[in-house]
C-alpha cells in the first residue's frame, strides 16, 4: 500500500515509498521511510541504501548475483516495506 515506484536499468534497481501512491504524494520528511525501511531491510539480511531525496530505496547488486540471490532480495524487501508499514500505521500515519 505504500509502494509508489518500483524502476532499474540492469540490475540497478529502486523503489520508492508514497503516502498515496496513486497520487503521488510522499510522505513528510520527518517520518524518514526510507531510512526506516533500509534499516528493517537491514535486519532482514539484505544492504539497500535509503536514498538522499525521497523515501527510495537503492540497490545496486554485484553483477555476479544469482537468481535465488535476487529472490532473497526481493522478499526482504517485501517484508520490509510491509514492516514499515505496519509501523506508519500504528503511529497514525498513514
Amino acid at each position: 500500500p505504500i509502494v509508489g515506484e518500483v524502476r532499474g536499468v540492469g540490475i540497478l534497481s529502486a523503489v520508492e515509498m508514497m503516502r498515496d501512491p496513486k497520487q503521488r504524494i510522499p510522505f513528510e520528511p520527518d517520518l524518514q521511510v526510507g531510512v526506516r525501511t533500509a534499516a528493517a531491510l537491514f535486519e532482514n539480511g539484505v544492504i539497500g541504501r535509503a536514498m538522499p531525496h525521497g523515501d527510495i530505496l537503492g540497490y545496486a547488486p554485484p553483477l555476479i548475483i544469482t537468481r535465488k540471490e535476487i529472490d532473497i532480495i526481493v522478499d526482504a524487501t517485501v517484508k520490509s516495506v510491509d514492516t514499515t508499514y505496519r509501523a506508519l500505521k500504528a503511529e497514525g500515519a498513514v
